[in-house]
């Protein structure tokens, strides 16, 4: 028997599989469509995995909401009383499903510390059952635990709105060398513009999305000296 389901949106599907390895670093078997048989109707084999589940969490979004097969697996756990779900993007999960909790990850990215999970977890564990007594699983977890950044939009301090294209520039190009280290889970970028042109409480902001660091700054440029040369 599959400890958890992982329902979700094909475009949700790197979350996805952050929240598989987060479950199964604490020792719950997981499984979710990447696993799907050759061989086997896939429609068969997704039922058979909804059905012997103990707990099924559910991955909403904008997509997912859309999506009528990631409605079918909710439903199916919402009979079994096996349904745990979270929002990725802030979207509420459709009725009838919005009459039961669902925990706030937006804007998560991996981190097994951010509160949005921890309540996660703790549906799972209810369903589930605790796989290791708790100092065990936070022994074994914080080894792997790395940095999570949220790199905020630089601000402009040139007093000149068409160089607003320039700082933005160079956040962006910030983020994308970030997230090419392989230690670091970058927040995204569309994530990260939103709080553009917002006074932002570090920590606060820190908390809401579950980070380590918040790498905040701003850009001047410099116009170049023009001048005549005396002859």
């Amino acid at each position: 028997m599959t400890d958890i389901f992982i329902s979700y949106a094909r475009p949700n599907e790197p979350l996805a599989r952050q929240a598989a390895e987060a479950l199964r670093s604490a020792g719950y078997g997981v499984w979710r469509d990447d696993e799907l048989p050759a061989h086997r109707p896939y429609g068969d084999v997704i039922e058979e995995r909804v059905k012997s589940a103990k707990a099924v969490l559910v991955l909403w979004s904008n997509d997912a909401v859309r999506s009528q097969w990631v409605r079918a697996e909710a439903d199916a756990a919402r009979e079994a009383g096996t349904l745990v779900q979270l929002s990725l993007d802030g979207v509420m999960p459709p009725m009838p499903f919005n009459q039961i909790q669902c925990a706030d990850l937006m804007g998560w990215a991996g981190d097994v510390h951010a509160a949005g999970w921890q309540k996660v977890e703790s549906s799972i564990a209810s369903l589930v059952g605790n796989i290791a007594p708790p100092a065990e699983q936070s022994m074994a977890r914080e080894p792997s635990r790395h940095v999570v950044v949220c790199a905020l939009p630089f601000v402009n301090m040139s007093g000149d709105p068409e160089q607003e294209y320039f700082s933005d520039g160079i956040s962006e190009d910030i983020i994308t060398d970030l997230s090419m280290v392989s230690a670091l889970s970058i927040v995204a970028r569309n994530t990260a513009f939103s709080f553009k042109g917002q006074p932002v409480d570090t920590a606060a902001l820190a908390s809401e999305l579950g980070v380590t660091h918040v790498l905040k700054g701003s850009v001047r440029r410099r116009a170049a000296a023009c001048g005549s040369v005396p002859s």
